[in-house]
Parts: structure tokens; sequence; C-alpha cells
């Protein structure tokens, strides 16, 4: 079945544009076969996952950019994302980069669009990576319980703490009782999600242009930098395996 993947977060500077890109690295260029995706950008304003790969079709990419972040207008977002997967994305996967605020519009519609998917022949999954505060904890909570978390299966779904920020005891949602009160592995998956060091290095990676592979083969990066990214790569898809590679239900049951 073909998939919808959300990088959520509905906080700026959690790092959702570069979980979204490793998604599409490994679903294009992790060591498989050629994978048709298409890359929703939630904010067509800012479309800077989609920057790095325009021109790059024949690695079965293709770009949307759709204003998700509607307060007042969740209907027309999800309309629109509805439309847009029947008529451009009916057969591939989709990976969804949200923009700041776009999680409140999702979520007052989160059953809408679990229905979509499910008649358009898609199932959804989502990452959601946390701010530090309480307001991130609160969200995530309201989400799991209310929103668009709660309308995806729990082995499709995984929480993020993002190593830049600090360890995953320095965040809210390590101390939420939300959290306390649900069964890791059962209703969530958790992850800790790398950083690239040094910040140089990160750099050069965030405004590289073309798939990793290309980019890896252009010659216009040093040694050290391509091992030092291509380490990176491997462990933060190793974070999202529980999307990326999902353990059937029953399987999961069993651990």
């Amino acid at each position: 079945m073909k998939k919808i993947i959300i990088s959520h977060g509905d906080k700026g500077g959690v790092g959702k544009s570069i979980v979204a890109t490793v998604l599409v690295e490994a679903l294009v260029t992790g060591g498989h076969p050629i994978h048709p995706i298409a890359l929703i950008e939630g904010d067509a304003s800012q479309p800077d996952v989609g920057m790095r790969y325009i021109g790059h079709e024949d690695h079965g990419i293709t770009l949307g950019a759709l204003p998700l972040s509607r307060a007042g207008a969740a209907d027309a977002a999800v309309a629109d994302l509805s439309y847009y997967l029947e008529k451009s994305a009916a057969d591939r996967d989709v990976i969804i980069n949200l923009p700041a605020g776009a999680g409140e519009t999702l979520d007052a519609l989160a059953g809408s669009l679990a229905a979509v998917a499910d008649a358009l022949g898609f199932t959804l999954y989502a990452t959601y990576s946390l701010g530090k505060g309480e307001a991130p904890a609160k969200g995530l909570a309201k989400s799991l319980e209310s929103g668009l978390m709660s309308v995806i299966d729990p082995y499709h779904r995984i929480v993020l703490f993002p190593a830049f920020q600090g360890a995953p005891e320095t965040f809210a949602w390590a101390h939420s009782p939300t959290r306390a009160q649900m069964a890791y592995g059962s209703e969530w998956y958790e992850a800790i999600f790398p950083v690239l060091a040094p910040p140089a290095v990160f750099n050069k990676f965030l405004n590289a242009r073309g798939t990793w592979a290309e980019v890896r083969e252009s010659g216009a990066l040093m040694v050290y930098d391509k091992i030092a990214i291509g380490r990176w790569l491997s462990d933060a898809t190793k974070a999202l395996e529980p999307i990326l590679a999902p353990v059937p239900a029953a399987d999961a049951l069993q651990d």
C-alpha cells in the first residue's frame, strides 16, 4: 500500500524539514531501486526541501506546494490536499513537510484526512519532531488524543527528540503525564534524531542541491564531509525505521 508520511511537529526550528529530507533520501536513494515519490511542501512561500530537488524528476521525485497552515480554513486546506493526492500523486508515496502551525489545521479535520487516505489507497504515517517546552508537549498530547496523530496506527507514528536541542530528559514531553500514561511500543515509538556536526558540514549538506548520491559524486565535498554526512544519514534513517520499515502490528505485539 502507498504511504503518506507527514513530517509533523507544529513548531518552527525543530527539524521537520531535515526529517523530510532524510525521508526523501531513504525512499529514493537509500540503497533501494528508484522509488517514485511526491514531496509536498506545506508552505508554498518557503519550499526549503523542495528547492533541493528541483529538476530531479529522473529520480522519481515530483514536487508540490500547498498552503496547509490555514487557521480558520482547515476544510479548504484538507480539500486542496485531497485534490492533489488524487490528481498528482495517485501512483506514488507522499512525503508532506508541514510548516509551523499546520498541525492545528490538520488536527481539526484529521478524520477527514484519514478517510481520504483510505479511499485513495494510502496508509498514513507521521513523525513528530519535538520542541523542548511545555507548549510542544501539550500539542503532541492533544494530537495523540484527538488530532492527526490519533488517526494514525500506533506502529506508524514516531516521536523524535532532535539531538541538536539537547538530551531527551531535557524535553517537557519526557515528563508529560500523557507520556507516562501511554504504553511505549504499543501506542507510539520514540527515537533520538541525530545531529550532523560540525555545523560547517551540516551547512554544506543543507545547501546542497540534488539527491545525496548526486552530491556525493559531484566533487563539491571533501572526503571528511562525505564520511560525516554518510554516517549521519545512516543514523538518521535508522531513527526513522519504525515508519520506513514498520513492523506489522501482530509481530510487534509478540515482541
